[in-house]
């Protein structure tokens, strides 16, 4: 596999960050803070709450960046750590988030659930989506990992992500068809 400058630089960043070089983590920080937050947003779906577990998941990198054996899998080993995060935060509060959104969902009116574009659609029938299949979409579309990667990252065979794959896109399929024909 080719590697691009950014990612031999990221590598570096890394190496430099296990030898307790600050100014490395600082450069790593800056690059990374924005796709983490990201990341963390594509879990939560609230800005604060993203935020805050994007804080917390840095400083699990930054106290754990020197059990990383391969400094080119960082963005994966990264990625994993914000997904627990999240994954843990969401568990603490599933209660409390499910009894809002069964409001939310009782409040809606008709006018406000009916997307009006194409993409507003896609996005919608995506967040309608298990939260397992967004996470392979995201991961596999947008971030460019590559299955094996994802295996790894959910602790999953790639036989189910594989799978998980399939199904998203047959649900996002079969949506998308019966929101054409509404």
């Amino acid at each position: 596999m080719k590697r691009s400058s950014n990612q031999i630089f990221d590598e570096l960043l890394v190496l430099r960050c296990q030898d307790k070089d600050q100014t490395a983590v600082g450069l790593l920080w800056k690059r990374w803070q924005p796709k983490v937050l990201s990341w963390s947003y594509g879990f939560l779906k609230d800005q604060d709450h993203a935020y805050e577990i994007a804080q917390e998941s840095w400083v699990s990198i930054i106290k754990g960046i020197h059990k990383l054996k391969d400094p080119a899998l960082f963005r994966f080993w990264a990625y994993k750590i914000v997904q627990r995060r999240a994954a843990d935060w969401i568990k603490q509060r599933q209660r409390e988030r499910n009894s809002v959104h069964q409001f939310e969902a009782e409040n809606v009116s008709p006018s406000e659930a009916e997307p009006h574009d194409q993409m507003e659609l896609m996005l919608a029938a995506i967040h309608d989506l298990p939260e397992q299949h967004q996470q392979v979409l995201r991961l596999f579309y947008l971030e460019k990992t590559p299955i094996k990667i994802i295996a790894q990252i959910l602790d999953k065979p790639e036989g189910t992500v594989k799978s998980s794959l399939y199904h998203a896109r047959e649900q996002l399929k079969k949506k998308l068809k019966n929101e054409s024909y509404e």
